[in-house]
């Protein structure tokens, strides 16, 4: 009994040192762009009055590899636009920590505070194969359309691909790889004094899976992706003191 009590007395007495300075708690949610793709952004950000903060995130985005180019094939009738030589459909989700030190005060809903960050955290490729329909003659001077996967040593003949199947085809097969991320950033935050503020962000991410995320049949898969990205969110303070 005495042992909870000075658990008790410990946990009340870090709890009043951990937010004896001013805090201050925001939920956020928005979208993020980058080169490779389009996805969804959420955010927890804690502020305090000592111009440090902490961050952690969640983002899923789309995943475009770099020398993928879409075609369409105008000899069959009712093709859809495909990427020749694709093997799988990517999406990446990740999740983040980061730390941020503010570089500009502010006193009132009409200015913009200004923060650097820096985080890390690890990261999912979400791969999907890719199905296509096969056109095969049958026999009878007409066309069959199949659904098939993709394999590009079967798959030689652009001009008998009619685009993909359903989306849903292959949901089943779908695999991940781990990975690892890294992002440093710019934040620019308004709106600070009201109880729904808004932030936008932006700066350079790296992203390493060993061997690569299988993409595309024929180039390389780097197992490097990196680039620029901008964020937009849109908050919701949870506490202020």
């Amino acid at each position: 009994m005495n042992s909870y009590r000075v658990y008790l007395v410990i946990f009340v007495l870090l709890s009043n040192f951990v937010y004896s300075q001013k805090s201050m708690l925001s939920n956020y949610g928005g979208v993020i762009y980058k080169f490779s793709g389009i996805g969804i952004a959420l955010q927890k950000k804690l502020e305090t009055d000592k111009n440090f903060g902490k961050q952690y995130d969640i983002e899923f985005a789309g995943y475009k590899h770099p020398k993928e180019i879409k075609t369409f094939n105008s000899e069959i009738a009712n093709s859809t636009p495909f990427v020749f030589g694709k093997l799988n459909k990517v999406a990446i989700l990740k999740a983040k920590y980061s730390i941020s030190k503010n570089i500009s005060e502010f006193t009132d809903d009409q200015r913009i505070g200004i923060d650097i960050l820096i985080g890390g955290g690890i990261a999912f490729g979400i791969l999907k194969p890719v199905y296509i329909n096969q056109v095969y003659p049958d026999g009878h001077g007409f066309e069959i359309i199949v659904s098939e996967k993709y394999n590009p040593e079967k798959h030689k003949d652009i001009s008998s691909i009619s685009g993909y199947s359903d989306f849903r085809t292959g949901l089943n097969e779908t695999t991940y790889k781990t990975g690892i991320t890294a992002t440093l950033g710019i934040g620019f935050t308004w709106g600070y004094f009201d109880n729904y503020p808004k932030r936008l962000e932006t700066g350079y991410f790296i992203e390493y899976f060993p061997k690569g995320l299988p993409i595309m049949a024929f180039v390389k898969n780097n197992p490097i992706q990196n680039g620029v990205f901008i964020k937009m969110l849109f908050g919701k303070r949870i506490f202020n003191n």
